[in-house]
């Protein structure tokens, strides 16, 4: 790990996750990005904050130099369409495979 590896705040992809019988909402980052453990983060009451505002930089608990963005995680991808899936099996066939390919 490089200097400038250690002074960037590293990604975090967080959920947003209420404590049964409360109001209180928490960001909860399943994978620290530097211990690899469960970390929670307060985002607010659940009628009157917006949760979205609590995003950003933190420091990260398991150690409190290093700073980690909490952030949403990501979509995932939309599956390909039939026609799509159709097309790319049918140009596959055309393909000559010869000894190095297969």
């Amino acid at each position: 790990m490089g200097k400038k590896d250690r002074n960037t705040p590293r990604m975090a992809f967080a959920s947003l996750r209420d404590m049964p019988g409360t109001r209180v909402m928490f960001w909860v980052v399943d994978e620290c990005p530097y211990c690899g453990e469960r970390h929670l983060h307060i985002a607010g009451n659940l009628r009157m904050a917006d949760p979205g505002e609590s995003l950003g930089e933190y420091p990260a608990p398991c150690d409190g130099s290093r700073m980690y963005e909490l952030a949403l995680t990501p979509r995932p991808k939309r599956k390909q369409s039939k026609e799509a899936r159709r097309k790319a099996r049918r140009d596959g066939k055309g393909e000559v495979l010869d000894d190095d390919k297969w």
